[in-house]
């Protein structure tokens, strides 16, 4: 059955969606069966892998005009449900469905046995659909970037994601949080990390992987590719390596769960 993760950030620009694609390609690479989801109307996920307007996406899945298995696209490491750029426009229209916020556990639930993993690229809010996804997931990843106000960023996430473990969603833990574009030396890199260490709950929630600063990682999706295609000797493909290796030590399942 497959583990869940949302990986979320409600600030744009952290490196949200550049992590699920390569955290995706390295789980695939592994030889494990990967869906990717995106759910941001910019649909960057869905365009790094030249999926632009897609008869096939994310709506339709929303409105239960098509299923998952229906909407996939499969690429050659892995699959795909892309999104769409009038999403908003989806979105609102579940709104006021009952029970609104577990449309996606539904959806997912037919599909589960047949990946490893699922991960959720999520919109840069806390809207309906990051709670949708929240509610989903067995875990949570949060990129972040060591920048000014990150850590203000990383409070609101920390405070909404809580509420839906409270009410929604037990079962929901954090896997941590992924430090990109990292450069240690900075100012703003080690403040922002005394300020995680500092705080009870998160500091042991820091990935002891980090994703440096890497033009490659920023090129790559532009030319359809992951970091593994694009630039495979790269620090960015070293480092998301390192990061999924982490990852399957900490949260991995044995053959016996699987």
């Amino acid at each position: 059955m497959a583990t869940i993760i949302s990986v979320i950030n409600y600030k744009g620009g952290t490196g949200k969606t550049t992590t699920v694609l390569n955290f995706g390609a390295a789980l695939a690479k592994k030889n494990k069966k990967v869906l990717l989801f995106d759910f941001d109307c910019q649909c960057n996920l869905s365009l790094s892998k030249g999926l632009k307007k897609p008869e096939k996406h994310l709506g339709n899945i929303l409105m239960k005009k098509a299923t998952v298995e229906e909407s996939v696209f499969k690429l050659d490491t892995f699959s795909i449900v892309p999104s769409v750029e009038n999403l908003l426009d989806y979105e609102f229209a579940i709104s006021n469905e009952p029970g609104r916020e577990f449309i996606t556990k539904e959806f997912l639930e037919p599909v589960k046995d047949l990946y490893d993993y699922i991960i959720i690229d999520c919109p840069p809010s806390l809207g309906l659909l990051a709670i949708n996804s929240l509610v989903a997931a067995d875990y949570f990843i949060v990129p972040m970037q060591t920048e000014n106000f990150a850590f203000i960023g990383l409070d609101h996430i920390m405070s909404a994601t809580q509420k839906v473990k409270d009410r929604m969603n037990p079962n929901l833990q954090i896997a941590g949080i992924l430090l990109v574009k990292f450069a240690y030396r900075t100012k703003f890199s080690q403040a922002v990390i005394s300020n995680i260490l500092a705080n009870e709950q998160l500091k042991d929630k820091i990935f002891d992987s980090y994703i440096r600063q890497d033009i490659s990682v920023m090129e790559s999706p532009a030319f359809g590719q992951t970091i593994f295609e694009y630039a495979p000797k790269s620090r960015g493909a070293k480092d998301y390596h390192a990061f999924a290796n982490e990852f399957l030590k900490k949260y991995g399942k044995t053959k016996k769960e699987a």
